[in-house]
């Protein structure tokens, strides 16, 4: 078992290191369009036919990182089992993103997906740790049914044998050499292939299914019911509470039960609080993953390695550049390497942030003034129409609606106390990271689990370079 967990543990690591370069493809998009679009104020600047036809090629760009769970899936499922998993993978990934329409056409596939979903009730309905455990299984499932069909071969060859030899008493047409093991491997290519690889498909989408989504949609439906009726009595309890929702699995049914709960109270009463709320939430998880790994590495505390701070570097960086879905987008696969110890950090950083900002009763009235997204005007968002955050929020439009306002809010009363409340929020959240890594050690270390890496992908990528350049002068 200590073997069968130090291995699963470092496929997850090397995945995610991946993971990483496949967001970061993403992120281009992101600071590609701001800089041109928002810098140098160039818009349609491929030539399209039309303005309506731009955020085209923004979306394309934008999958890499929107569909990052999948990636993940795949790789991890590839490595632990190899070719066999991939499809398997694949298909279940692509199963449990749950489209929100049932068939949807090239333009409008990215806003039927997760990213936009127009239905939240049936987006990302596993979280993105639900991938990663139905990675996990289907691989271990594979890997375990390989081994049952590997040693079961002799078993079945030395019955056929012996059937054989009492055949041949009776029919002398039976070959001498034939061997039953012969027999049994001449069927590898469809048990390997295609039985053994859909079984473990079958029982991980019934695992998954009955263990992640369903048990999960009815606690979404549960907590809503709780938190719409906490938000009525006592808003700061329901701060915290919206916090833990959004930091337990971000893009999951929990947070995106809290986020329903959040919209639904604007939409009807035109009260902004608990969608500010949320947003802080939301945005605390960014900087929470960051601080966890930096103080880790300042206090030596628990093991991190290059890559988890290039994964934790990466979402406040993007802040920078007026994107905060990217901002949060990082530090999922950060928790995927070790969610015991980051998961409960995002939840205390996130409850910690929703409970300051309804202490201090912090409303950002840029969802309540008819304000348009800062960077969203120009016809470059949604091609010829401008849509203020009320209107936005109508149409189902997730990270510009609830994220964007941070920005553009008035100074003294909401954008100013909004950054320390983030920050303070964030370092909480990343002390419990650093204490729970630091006590993760200590207990995998006494057990002999401990799974020390040491990636870099820019060195290797760097070293791959060079050792394509030597191969090509030779």
């Amino acid at each position: 078992m200590k073997k069968l967990y130090t291995d699963v543990k470092s496929k997850i690591y090397r995945a995610t290191a991946i993971t990483f370069i496949v967001q970061l493809f993403g992120a281009l998009g992101a600071g590609f369009f701001f800089v041109v679009q928002n810098l140098f104020q160039q818009y349609h600047i491929f030539g399209l036919t039309g303005a309506e036809n731009e955020p085209t090629l923004w979306f394309v760009l934008f999958w890499a990182t929107d569909f990052f769970f999948i990636v993940t899936a795949l790789i991890v499922s590839y490595l632990i089992a190899g070719l066999p998993a991939v499809a398997p993978s694949l298909a279940l990934s692509i199963y449990f993103a749950h489209f929100a329409t049932p068939t949807a056409d090239a333009v409008n596939m990215y806003p039927c997906f997760f990213a936009t979903p127009s239905n939240y009730s049936s987006a990302t309905a596993i979280g993105y740790m639900g991938y990663l455990i139905m990675a996990v299984v289907l691989s271990l499932l594979i890997k375990l049914l390989y081994i049952g069909w590997t040693e079961l071969k002799p078993v079945i060859g030395r019955k056929i044998d012996s059937l054989f030899e009492t055949l041949r008493k009776k029919i002398k047409l039976i070959p001498a050499d034939l061997k039953g093991l012969t027999l049994v491997e001449g069927v590898d290519l469809i048990v390997m292939i295609l039985i053994i690889p859909v079984a473990a498909a079958a029982t991980t989408f019934v695992l998954v299914k009955y263990g992640i989504e369903l048990p999960f949609a009815a606690l979404a439906d549960k907590l809503s019911e709780i938190l719409t009726s906490v938000a009525s009595s006592n808003i700061v309890i329901a701060a915290v509470v919206m916090g833990l929702m959004v930091g337990f699995d971000l893009i999951g049914p929990v947070s995106l039960a809290a986020f329903s709960v959040a919209t639904a109270s604007f939409l009807a009463t035109g009260d902004a609080q608990l969608i500010t709320i949320y947003s802080v939430c939301f945005i605390c998880v960014g900087w929470t993953a960051f601080f966890g790994i930096l103080l880790s590495k300042i206090f030596k505390k628990g093991h991190t390695d290059t890559d988890d701070m290039n994964l934790a570097t990466s979402g406040p960086i993007n802040a920078f550049f007026e994107n905060i879905k990217l901002t949060t987008a990082f530090s999922m696969p950060l928790a995927m390497r070790s969610p015991f110890t980051v998961i409960p950090g995002l939840m205390a950083g996130s409850a910690v942030g929703g409970l300051l900002t309804a202490l201090f009763g912090i409303v950002n009235t840029a969802y309540t003034d008819g304000s348009l997204p800062r960077y969203a005007t120009g016809n470059y968002t949604y091609g010829a129409v401008d849509y203020t955050y009320a209107q936005l929020f109508e149409r189902g439009e997730i990270y510009m609606s609830f994220t964007l306002p941070l920005r553009s809010g008035d100074f003294l009363t909401c954008r100013i106390p909004l950054f320390f409340i983030i920050i303070g929020s964030a370092i909480i959240g990343g002390f419990v990271i650093m204490l729970l890594k630091a006590g993760e050690k200590k207990f995998l270390e006494k057990r002999g689990c401990l799974v020390e890496t040491n990636g870099d992908f820019v060195l290797e990528i760097r070293e791959y370079g060079k050792k394509l350049a030597e191969q090509f002068k030779k």
